[in-house]
């Protein structure tokens, strides 16, 4: 349980309220965007396709990243209702958000060093692939650095 003197006000409930209710919204619309990137890359690997990998790793790590995201922002925002919220809450989910962005850019890391070896081998499919996947790991990236500095910024 939150301590009392552990809260802080918002400084506008409703545009606190509002950014939760667009981020769940932009969660479900990114899981069930990639969710097609995910599938495809898995059938393409069963197939014996490697050019597949990086859709279907970074697909997975993406829809989790997302999901994560969501999750942090609802447990973060949820509380008594009261127009407040905990810090120690706030600072859970910028540690959550930093770990999310280290696991997006590991797995962007890895998908750059397999797709340089399959180019070294002659394929250069799986370059294709790891750039269209990787740029959806970056603006997920992207998405927790704005809240991870907008939650520094307000509550820091």
């Amino acid at each position: 349980m939150d301590a009392g003197d552990d809260r802080t006000p918002l400084s506008d409930p409703a545009s606190s309220r509002r950014g939760a209710v667009r981020t769940v919204l932009a969660g479900i619309v990114v899981v069930v965007l990639l969710t097609g990137f995910t599938a495809g890359g898995a059938a393409m690997l069963a197939a014996g396709e490697l050019p597949g990998l990086p859709f279907a790793v970074g697909g997975a790590v993406a829809q989790l990243a997302a999901i994560a995201i969501v999750v942090t922002v609802l447990r973060t925002r949820s509380g008594t209702g009261d127009g407040s919220i905990s810090r120690s809450r706030v600072a859970s989910a910028v540690a959550a958000f930093v770990l999310i962005r280290a696991v997006l850019f590991v797995t962007f890391i890895g998908l750059v060093l397999f797709s340089l070896v399959r180019v070294v081998l002659g394929d250069n499919w799986s370059l294709l692939t790891a750039g269209i996947i990787g740029l959806m790991l970056f603006l997920l990236a992207r998405g927790a650095r704005r809240l991870t500095h907008g939650l520094k910024r307000t509550y820091g």
